[in-house]
Formats: structure tokens, C-alpha cells, sequence
């Protein structure tokens, strides 16, 4: 991508091109002298090849006449390219580049105050995608708006408050896009938090829906949208709470959904073969997972890096013993209990190799805030910039715009939810699926352990190969093409970390190290799913897991309280409102 400026390229132009890297186009800054030069980049026979154009306003706008502005518009028109007008600040010499370069579609900027929300208007699903007709909040600070003429010829695809922000111009030949924001983010700079990322989609989300249009499969993406369920702590009971499982896996069949049931370990001598066999018949919508290894407090926020080690393989050992009891196969998914985790504990999930990966509320650990996380690990499908371990991220349902972001970002749109979300039975999971199909009709739903290995970024080269980023030691490629194909397969693996061997369907495949990334080159000539699987050395404990008479009472009567609270309490309205109240005194008083 060519970005033409004059002088010197701004903070936010260079957040652009750490932006396009991030989605997999490389971006040239062009400084330009004179219109002159203006007028030769737009001329450059290579400029279609390069698919997109950015112009920034700010730097280029007192440096045409208005002939020459006039000639540029021409020159654009006339191609078949896409270009973006980046406009970064409220002026008139703003104001009559923008008017000339879109026929006069936009008229100005205009300073429109600090909005809440960004919405992106209904109708515009072949540019916003899964957003379209959705809002998100916006941190409140100050925006720049566009006005408009009342061409046709202009569609409104993003707008801060209650003015437009981001729209595209259509020409004969030519997509002109116009973006109008004081700043773009900083896909780079470390995150306290994830909420200034998710607030701030209008410093990036433009960005993305631009290089997509102007590059289409060179930029990364997931092919395989994927969606799924999670229910935290439930036994394996036909009833537990408010769920009725007899009706919810009906209704799973009969929808085309899947369930997943996050399992604590320390219960896994409480189901009996006999009483589960219901559970196993019905396999082809239901699995269970991996919920902490006894489901305290912070257990995997703990800074013990020995005590967090060894838990990953009591929780293992807990799992398979249960599996060998009921015939229920498990997946080594990890969702940390209260989504609490630490640095340390994801540096004992990615030492361990006991877990494929972690699906959590949360994709930075409770220190977050010093351990540098940044906007580009969280534009991928799974965070994996701690130790390279994944973490997928997960979401209660308040409204669809979390899951359409997801979607659009290359997420799995997964909900997670308790027993009380079912308290009308099956009907709101019912509701959720049939929204979600509507945002993205190819979604696949599956066993979360076969939306987490088929998971992957993917980008096509200038010469027809494949770059592939997966996230998992074990990970499925679906080829489906008839032709003949070189995929090139990173996955980031820490430096330190023994890598026994890299087997492609079973067989020994040829690897390479680069820092902390993975490399392996495939060829592959007909249709097929090749299973990929990296075997790494896993690292023991020192001392093994270890728990005295009173810490296991002490799991045992949380656990029997927890069970007390699902079955009876919240099926008692009285003795749920008592006990809330309770719980509210404690804490104001301290206990």
C-alpha cells in the first residue's frame, strides 16, 4: 500500500503502517515534494498492482491548486484502485481537498463534539460485515465528522455519534473511502487494559474495512468463522440448576448447536458410568472441558510457579481418570476459575503442554498492566503473545456486537453463561443462534476442541502460496482446492521450549526455528485435512501436587455450598434474596 504525504508522516500515519503490517499488507511511505510529484505517484504504472492509496489530507492539502487537485481526481477515476482520504483534522484547505477528490460528495469536516457510540448504519454488510447495524461504545473524546451532499453515489459506513465518519465515494472506476479521525491507534503500545482497545474501534476498525476492500485475501483473515457455547461448573446431572439438559441438548440437536460443559476436576469422582451414559449418547452435541484443577480462589493466580505447574497435570490426571469412569472424552481446554490467571500461570500452561489452550473472559493476565500487551495480539483469533500459549476469548451475552466484532476480527464468537441463563429453558440459546447465523450465515458450529485447532489467520502471497498462523500444538488444515498449493505454517512456540518433532498425518515433517516462531512448508496437491501436530517436551513439576486434610475440606464444603447456592437458593426466590443479602453484608462488613 502506498501512503503519499509531504514533509515529515505523522504519529498517525505511522500507526497506519504499523496497522496494515498488523493485517498483513505492507504500506510505503511516499513522501511527496511538489503536486508534481503527487501527480507522478498517482501516475505510477504500479499503482494499481498496489491495490490501495493513502492520500493524508492534513499534509497534502495546501500543496495543489485546484487544476491539479481537479487532474488527480481524474487521474484516479480513471483506474480501477482504491484510495483512502485521511483526514486528521477541521480547516478549509481540508475542506476543498476533500470536496474536489469526491466530485463533491463531501463537502467538509466538522468538529462533532464527544460522542459515546459508534454505530455502523444497517445496509452496508459488503463493507462492515458483521458490524453493519450495530453500535459500540466509544471512549468520549473528541471526534471529526463529515458533511455530506445528497449523492447517490456515497455510502455511510461508520458514524461517531450521530455524524458520519467513515464513507465511501463511488466513481466509475474507482472506490474513494474518506476517514475523518484525530488519531489512529497505536496497534503497538503496551495495554493496561482491554477495554481502551475495544473502545477506541473508530481509530481502527475504518482501517481494517479499507485494506480488506483494496487487498481481499492478502490480508490475514480466518476462512472458517466458528461459534460456541460454554456452561461454567455444572455437574453431570440431567438437572443441575436451572438447566433442564434433557430439553438444552434437544434443542441442540434440533438447532444445530453445540455444548460445552466446563467440568472441575476435583468432582471427577462424583459421575458414575451409569448415570452419564445419557450425556456420552449424546456426544455429537455435548463435551466437556477443563474448569481449574479444585476451582478455589485464584488458584491459577497464584505466583508459584511449581505449585501452578503441577496443578495443570493434577487437573490432566483428574480428567482421564473421569473419562476412564464414565466413557466421556474430555477436551484440554483450560477456562481459569473467576477468569483469574497470572502471568506465571499461563508461563506454567505453555511449560506443561497439559493444555491445548485457555478460553477465558479475559485475554490479559491480572498484571496485565506491566507485562505489555498490545492491540496486535488482540487483532488475532487467540492471544498468544505470553509464552506463545492461546488464549481464546469468550463473552456473556448483553447484546450481539461483541460476538459481531469477534466475527469480523477472525474470532470464534463463543458464549459462556451459567445455570441461571436457562431458567426459561433453552429458548434464549435458541435466540443467540438463530442472531448469530444471521451475522455470518457460513458459521460453523462444532466441539469448542474443533473450533480451537481449526483455527487459524490466513493470507495469500503475490505468488499464489499460502501464509498460515495457527495457534495450537495440534491444528487441522482443511485444503479444498483441486489445485496444486504451498502453504508456508508459523506458529509461535518460545525459544526455550524443546520441540520433540513436528509431525504432518502422523509423519515426521521437515521444521525450522526463528526466535519464538515455528516454521514448517507444505505442499499440498488435492483436497484434504492435514493433521498438524507439534510435540514439545513437556516440564515437570518438582515437587508434586500436594493439599493437607483441611485445604481438601475446605474445597469440598465450597463446592457443596457452591451446589447449594445453584440447586436450592436460586430456585428459592426468598432464600435468594436472603442470601444475597447475606452475601452484601459480608463484604460491607468485611467478611
Amino acid at each position: 500500500m502506498r501512503i503519499c504525504y509531504h514533509s515529515s508522516p505523522s504519529d498517525s500515519l505511522a500507526n497506519l503502517v504499523s496497522l496494515a503490517n498488523c493485517v498483513g499488507i505492507a504500506a510505503e511511505l511516499c513522501e511527496v515534494e511538489n503536486a508534481a510529484a503527487l501527480i507522478a505517484a498517482l501516475e505510477d504504472p504500479s499503482a494499481p498492482s498496489i491495490g490501495g492509496v493513502v492520500l493524508d489530507v492534513a499534509s497534502l492539502k495546501e500543496l495543489c491548486s485546484q487544476d491539479e487537485l481537479e487532474k488527480a481526481t481524474t487521474l484516479i477515476c480513471d483506474r480501477e484502485v482504491s484510495v483512502l482520504l485521511l483526514t486528521t483534522g477541521v480547516d478549509a484547505s481540508s475542506d476543498r481537498f476533500l470536496q474536489v477528490l469526491t466530485n463533491g460528495v463531501v463537502l467538509k469536516g466538522h468538529h462533532a463534539g464527544k460522542p459515546s457510540r459508534l454505530e455502523f448504519p444497517g445496509g452496508t454488510g459488503d463493507l462492515a460485515g458483521e458490524l453493519s447495524s450495530l453500535s459500540y461504545s466509544r471512549e468520549p473524546c473528541d471526534a471529526i465528522g463529515l458533511t455530506l451532499s445528497s449523492s447517490p453515489n456515497v455510502n455511510v459506513i461508520a458514524k461517531v455519534g450521530e455524524s458520519p465518519s467513515f464513507v465511501r465515494v463511488r466513481t466509475s472506476n474507482a472506490s474513494v473511502f474518506v476517514w475523518s479521525s484525530f488519531r489512529i491507534f497505536d496497534v503497538f503500545r503496551p495495554l493496561a487494559a482491554e477495554k481502551e482497545f475495544e473502545d477506541a474501534a473508530d481509530e481502527y476498525v475504518p482501517a481494517i474495512v479499507f485494506l480488506r476492500y483494496a487487498f481481499g485475501d492478502r490480508c490475514w483473515h480466518n476462512p472458517t468463522p466458528s461459534a460456541g457455547l460454554i456452561i461454567d461448573d455444572p455437574l453431570l446431572n440431567q438437572h443441575y440448576g436451572f438447566i433442564n439438559f434433557p430439553k438444552l441438548l434437544g434443542s441442540a440437536r434440533a438447532f444445530g448447536y453445540h455444548v460445552t460443559v466446563a467440568f472441575i476436576p476435583w468432582n471427577y469422582w462424583r459421575s458414575r458410568r451409569k448415570a452419564v451414559q445419557w450425556f456420552v449418547d449424546h456426544s455429537d452435541c455435548f463435551s466437556i472441558c477443563v474448569h481449574g484443577c479444585d476451582h478455589t480462589r485464584n488458584e491459577f493466580r497464584s505466583a508459584d510457579y511449581n505449585d501452578l505447574l503441577s496443578r495443570n497435570f493434577v487437573a490432566r490426571q483428574r480428567m482421564e481418570r473421569h473419562e476412564q469412569r464414565t466413557g466421556i472424552s474430555w477436551e484440554p481446554l483450560m477456562v481459569c476459575p473467576q477468569e483469574q490467571y497470572s502471568l506465571e500461570g499461563l508461563r506454567a500452561f505453555s511449560d506443561s503442554r497439559q493444555f491445548l489452550a485457555a478460553v477465558n473472559t479475559a485475554c490479559i493476565p491480572r498484571e496485565g498492566s506491566v507485562n505489555g500487551l498490545r492491540a496486535a495480539d488482540l487483532l488475532q483469533p487467540a492471544q498468544d503473545a505470553f509464552f506463545g500459549f492461546p488464549v481464546f476469548k469468550r463473552h456473556y451475552w448483553q447484546d450481539m456486537s461483541v460476538f459481531a466484532m469477534a466475527l469480523f476480527l477472525g474470532k470464534p464468537a463463543i458464549l459462556v453463561e451459567h445455570h441461571e441463563f436457562f431458567r426459561e429453558g433453552p429458548g434464549g440459546v435458541e435466540e443467540f443462534v438463530s442472531r448469530l447465523k444471521q451475522l455470518s450465515p457460513k458459521l460453523r458450529w462444532n466441539a469448542l476442541f474443533e473450533t480451537v485447532i481449526r483455527t487459524d489467520l490466513r493470507r495469500r502471497s503475490e505468488t499464489g502460496n499460502w501464509e498460515i498462523r495457527f495457534f495450537t500444538d495440534t491444528f487441522h488444515l482443511e485444503h479444498e482446492s483441486a489445485d496444486g498449493v504451498e502453504y508456508r505454517l508459523t506458529r509461535r512456540v518460545p525459544e526455550k521450549t524443546i520441540v520433540r518433532r513436528v509431525t504432518v498425518n502422523g509423519t515426521d515433517a521437515t521444521f525450522t526455528r526463528e526466535h519464538d516462531n515455528l516454521h514448517l512448508r507444505l505442499r499440498v496437491a488435492k483436497p484434504q485435512t492435514l493433521k498438524i501436530q507439534v510435540e514439545a517436551e513437556p516440564i515437570q513439576a518438582i515437587n508434586p501436587y500436594s493439599s493437607g486434610l483441611k485445604y481438601r475440606a475446605s474445597v469440598a464444603v465450597r463446592r457443596g455450598l457452591s451446589e447449594l447456592r445453584d440447586n436450592v437458593i436460586a430456585r428459592n426466590h426468598f432464600a435468594f434474596k436472603a442470601a444475597r443479602s447475606l452475601m452484601r453484608l459480608l463484604r460491607q462488613t468485611g467478611g
